[in-house]
């Protein structure tokens, strides 16, 4: 999802739920990953940083939300990438929902030098980890070219 400057952020985040609904509705119980890149105003980048860690904070508290974490950019201090995983599309779709959320994407335009980019991604393995040893994974065979 590419949010346009003449867009509003609450028309494309309305987008991105119906997106998210058509894709997902076959496969409720899939974990869902969602990756969001913004660049912040560098005038402005330490109030969107802390309007970032106040929505890490409440949406960790939400039902359904395994992960949820902003990361900056390491060439480009002013990228700031979002990477969220949320147990199933019900449960990402109760956090567009939020108050904190419509509260987030009221204030966030005023931070963004560009449109933010939004990928939504639908895991299909298994959501429990196991323990697994290097011994335990096949090697490769050899091929030689």
């Amino acid at each position: 999802l590419y949010l346009n400057y003449d867009n509003s952020i609450q028309t494309a985040v309305f987008s991105l739920r119906v997106r998210i609904i058509e894709r997902v509705t076959w496969r409720l119980d899939a974990m869902i990953v969602v990756q969001s890149t913004f660049q912040l105003l560098p005038d402005s980048k330490q109030e969107a940083l802390k309007l970032m860690r106040n929505m890490v904070r409440l949406c960790r508290l939400e039902h359904g939300c395994l992960s949820y974490e902003y990361f900056e950019g390491v060439t480009d201090p002013n990228q700031v990438v979002l990477l969220q995983e949320w147990e199933d599309a019900e449960c990402l779709q109760e956090h567009y929902q939020t108050d904190h959320m419509d509260d987030f994407l009221n204030k966030l335009g005023d931070y963004l030098e560009s449109p933010v980019a939004t990928r939504s991604y639908i895991s299909e393995e298994e959501r429990s980890i196991s323990s697994v040893s290097s011994e335990d994974i096949p090697k490769p065979e050899q091929t030689i070219h």
